[in-house]
């Protein structure tokens, strides 16, 4: 991982990040990788839990063991949770490589299982570029780079080559410039927020949604995906009560949103999904809208965009967290930055505390609780907050652009602010 770690740090260095490459420190014997080794790499600095407060953006680099990420690197990420508990870890954004030796033995699990700890951190995750012409020498992982471990040689040219370009990504995604453009700041923030629903709770969630996103000024687009189950026209009621759901004020009878299209999705700095979970995943209307964006011949309508998702179950573990993660998963293949709200504020905690969206079980009632109710406002501001900090990225930073100091860390929950550049570090175990 070492190689595939340093050119990484390569690509971000080249796309003008400051950038440090630290290593995991290993106390144990590989008991699964024998035989000859490569020659001694230079020695990188250990890593530290408070070296993760240092950067904007975070590579994190391990093998695959048994579908996982390895011991000393799961160890280093537990090692976390006293900066967690403080909330000094959200709003950074990962990505993630690993390693294994056979092409399906595990590496996408290894990558998922990575970010699952980023979305207990509260930070964002970035998957690799959807659109990579190179990426097809390392199998076209939408979550990550997942390299082949060949026991004795070094990491292939194509393999490099995607470890630099995963580095350049990521400092393209999180740097920010300052002072803004004008041209960018014209305008509010843009937020879409489309749902699916079945019944009234998650109705219900997308408003309540919808408002958050207001709370921080952005411009909403309360939007629909229709249920061709459901069948017959539109509910009557049209312009006033469009009007009246469209500011989200909450209201069981008001008329139902526009049907979502590409144009929303297109127009909007950031998007969130809501949908009811069935047999593990969100429902089927959700993800053959969700799927249909690789159909319409409009560009990438989420690339680099702030993306987050809620949910309605039956039961309180009926599928919250895995209809989520699973969701994460289609967000990944259209080049979103997905946005959890980790535990952010106070209300996810009193919600039922899923780090991954807000979640309600309907045998609480229909009508979603207050709990949840303030959990998905704080949802739809944190991606607000973080669709407005993704809009003001620069396209390509030059190798000469100014490097001032960092700004400190905003208390949890704040959109972060820093100069115009990125801060990275790549994290490598063995």
């Amino acid at each position: 991982m070492c190689r595939l770690a340093a050119a990484a740090a390569e690509g971000a260095g080249r796309a003008g990040a400051t950038v440090r490459l630290l290593r995991v420190a290993d106390t144990m014997e590989d008991p699964f990788r024998p035989g000859p080794t490569l020659p001694a790499e230079p020695s990188h600095p250990v890593a530290a839990p408070e070296d993760v407060l240092w950067a904007d953006g975070l590579v994190l680099a391990t093998p695959t063991y048994f579908g996982n990420v390895s011991a000393p690197f799961k160890a280093f990420l537990d090692s976390t949770a006293r900066l967690w508990a403080k909330g000094m870890l959200t709003d950074r954004v990962v990505t993630g490589m690993t390693s294994a030796e056979c092409s399906y033995g595990g590496r996408e699990a290894t990558l998922l299982s990575l970010y699952q700890t980023a979305y207990h951190w509260g930070s964002w995750v970035l998957g690799a570029e959807p659109a990579d012409d190179d990426r097809p020498g390392t199998g076209r992982n939408p979550y990550g780079l997942s390299a082949a471990y060949r026991r004795g040689s070094p990491p292939g040219p194509a393999e490099l080559g995607n470890a630099r370009a995963l580095g350049h990504r990521l400092a393209r995604i999180t740097g920010r410039p300052t002072p803004v453009l004008p041209s960018v700041m014209a305008r509010p923030t843009r937020v879409t927020v489309v749902h699916h629903a079945a019944g009234t709770a998650v109705r219900t969630l997308a408003q309540e949604c919808a408002a958050g996103a207001r709370d921080t000024g952005a411009q909403v687009r309360l939007r629909r995906v229709p249920d061709p189950s459901a069948g017959g026209p539109p509910a009557d009621g049209a312009q006033n009560g469009q009007r009246h759901r469209e500011r989200g004020t909450a209201g069981w009878g008001a008329p139902r949103p526009p049907v979502v299209t590409t144009e929303d999705l297109a127009w909007a700095d950031a998007v969130i999904f809501g949908a009811p979970s069935r047999l593990g995943t969100l429902s089927a209307p959700l993800l053959a809208h969700a799927q249909s964006l690789a159909r319409t011949g409009a560009g990438r309508p989420l690339w680099g965009k702030a993306a987050s998702a809620f949910t309605v179950t039956p039961h309180p573990h009926a599928g919250s967290e895995s209809a989520l993660l699973a969701f994460h998963h289609v967000l990944f293949h259209c080049g979103a930055v997905v946005v959890p709200p980790g535990y952010t504020d106070p209300a996810s905690f009193a919600a039922g505390g899923n780090p991954y969206g807000v979640a309600h079980p309907l045998s609480a009632g229909e009508r979603p609780s207050p709990e949840a109710l303030l959990a998905v406002r704080h949802q739809g501001r944190r991606t607000a907050l973080a669709g407005d900090r993704l809009r003001r990225t620069v396209p390509d930073i030059g190798p000469t652009s100014p490097l001032p100091a960092r700004t400190p860390a905003a208390p949890a929950g704040a959109g972060r602010t820093s100069g115009p550049h990125t801060t990275t570090t790549s994290l490598e175990g063995r």
